[in-house]
């Protein structure tokens, strides 16, 4: 099962190719700006380096969030499009997940993850024994670490990088119905619509 896994939800443009032992390819390029440019041709040079075809995916990993808005957009645009054709299944993600599944493979812990989604507030959540226990929040930093405190997990995973190949293996083991590729916001939109009004923030 050849999976390929996109992460644009940081500064860092990146991809991978996996199958159910192997790293078959990475790429990642620390961009800044520009992902919906440079996506697409970083996708196509590491499949074609990696002597392999587009036709050879199966299915598609993707970082849902939390980021920027427009970069976790990239993504997952890309993911869904990339996919329409063979209607190849496509796994979604959110870092906080990553993190925590990646800090305790057996399932046998508490873990927290915490992203810093700046304006002094932190989006996190917790999950225990492999389960989620506390579903992602955004609040205010003494709020979110009085709490986190208060739960005493074995391991907090804070900022931690993306690793597309750990995301690629993941979604090899879920389903578009168990891990749906919807971008996880971590607070509502800041455009308004004509006369004020805030536009309704449900992943879509």
């Amino acid at each position: 099962m050849l999976t390929l896994g996109l992460d644009t939800t940081g500064k860092a443009c990146s991809a991978a190719l996996v199958d159910e032992g192997r790293i078959i390819a990475h790429a990642s390029e620390p961009i800044g700006r520009g992902h919906a440019e440079r996506l697409a041709p970083l996708v196509k040079d590491m499949i074609y380096h990696a002597g392999r075809n587009i036709s050879d995916v199966s299915r598609v990993g993707v970082c849902t969030g939390p980021g920027s808005f427009t970069g976790q957009r990239v993504a997952l645009s890309f993911a869904k499009g990339f996919a329409l054709p063979r209607k190849l299944p496509v796994i979604g993600l959110s870092s906080l997940e990553i993190w925590a599944r990646q800090a305790d493979p057996e399932k046998r812990k508490l873990i927290v993850s915490v992203a810093d989604v700046r304006r002094g507030e932190l989006c996190w959540a917790a999950w225990k024994n492999g389960r989620l226990e506390i579903p992602p929040v955004t609040q205010k930093v003494d709020e979110a670490e009085t709490l986190i405190d208060a739960l005493t997990p074995d391991r907090v995973m804070r900022d931690q990088p993306i690793s597309t190949v750990i995301l690629a293996w993941l979604a090899q083991h879920e389903t578009p119905q168990s891990a749906p590729a919807l971008p996880l916001y971590s607070r509502g939109p800041d455009a308004k619509l004509p006369g004020g009004v805030t536009p309704p923030s449900a992943a879509q």
